[in-house]
């Protein structure tokens, strides 16, 4: 599965379940976190703030 194409709930569902192999786990949440880092820069252009640096 292309965990890119993943929706966050779907991604979150793999990341809870116990009996998916280790590295499916890690790789949804890092995808997971991958997209909140995305959506909180986007968030800093379109307000034209840079938050990093305060």
């Amino acid at each position: 599965m292309d965990l890119t194409k993943a929706t966050d709930q779907q991604l979150y569902d793999i990341a809870q379940d116990e009996g998916a192999r280790m590295k499916k786990r890690y790789e949804a949440t890092k995808e997971l976190q991958r997209r909140k880092k995305e959506k909180a820069l986007q968030v800093d252009i379109e307000n034209k703030e840079n938050r990093w640096f305060r």
